[in-house]
């Protein structure tokens, strides 16, 4: 399983804070139910990758691999939308 969420390879977030991931201490969803990433995050230089491992590890974001060339990542986005009709 390929541990990727934004172009990093698990090997860049070795240097991640010691919050990486973590969603009640990076994103903590208010009384609304909303996400609101904290103000302290927003210079981590691992904010995206660490927002989006939290939005995966909440079942609300899905990455997908990213296809060998554009003909065939046109290919498979055009079929997956035609199964889902």
């Amino acid at each position: 399983m390929k541990d990727d969420l934004s172009g990093r390879s698990p090997s860049d977030t070795v240097g991640a804070p010691q919050c990486f991931g973590d969603g009640e201490k990076v994103c903590p969803v208010d009384e609304e139910g909303i996400m609101q990433p904290r103000r302290e995050c927003v210079p981590c230089p691992y904010l995206r990758p660490c927002l989006q491992r939290v939005m995966v590890g909440r079942g609300k974001l899905e990455i997908a691999e990213q296809p060998a060339s554009r003909v065939t990542g046109f290919l498979k986005r055009w079929s997956e939308r035609k199964l889902k009709k």
